[in-house]
């Protein structure tokens, strides 16, 4: 294999490889907009919990089917994504996948500014649904060491081939002006733009 390739796999289940993705999408998201302004990351052990939360999470999404990708340059592990489609599984099926890990969770909850959380909930949902066929990218997170170089747009085009035989768009939304411009740049449409107190949350759409 060439040096320096950057190549990309689906995770199919909870190991090594993907605790290590994991901490990269903690490390970048924790200063995200949205992040930061729900979890108080001041606190010691918030960054602690965040990560195990973020595993339980995962290991949720596989089992309901949605797609975690990773993205790698040789052996070294350099983004992650997370695309959500409609989960056939139950609430029950789900309550009862995670008990008792969910316990595991509790301090985290110390840790939500939860009068944010109230008010930029408003804002990360639509106003009115899609009522296309779409998945939703949920999170894609590049290392710092490789922003600004290619691979988000490269990750981008990638999740964009694996996803264009099934469906008919992907959504996101995103608080961060400068991911906007990105995904404006390769093809996504705003759909609608929600205010939150401290920034702008942007409902975007990338039609196959």
């Amino acid at each position: 294999m060439p040096k320096n390739r950057l190549t990309f796999h689906t995770v199919k289940e909870l190991d090594g490889e993907l605790e290590q993705a994991l901490k990269l999408f903690v490390e970048t998201f924790k200063t995200e907009a949205i992040t930061a302004h729900t979890y108080n990351f001041n606190h010691e052990l918030t960054e602690k919990q965040y990560y195990k939360a973020s595993l339980l999470n995962a290991k949720l999404y596989i089992e309901q089917g949605h797609d975690i990708m990773v993205a790698k340059i040789d052996d070294t592990i350099v983004g992650v994504s997370i695309m959500k489609k409609t989960s056939q599984k139950s609430l029950i099926h789900t309550l009862r996948f995670v008990f008792p890990e969910v316990f595991e969770l509790l301090p985290l909850l110390t840790k939500i500014n939860y009068r944010n959380a109230v008010s930029m909930s408003k804002t990360m949902k639509l106003t009115h649904p899609l009522k296309e066929n779409y998945v939703t990218l949920a999170a894609i997170a590049v290392t710092s060491n490789y922003q600004g170089k290619g691979v988000g747009k490269q990750f981008l085009n990638e999740i964009h081939q694996r996803h264009k035989k099934d469906f008919e768009s992907i959504y996101l939304y995103t608080a961060d002006e400068k991911n906007k411009n990105l995904y404006s740049h390769i093809g996504y449409e705003m759909v609608e733009h929600k205010q939150a107190s401290h920034f702008s949350v942007y409902h975007m759409i990338y039609r196959f």
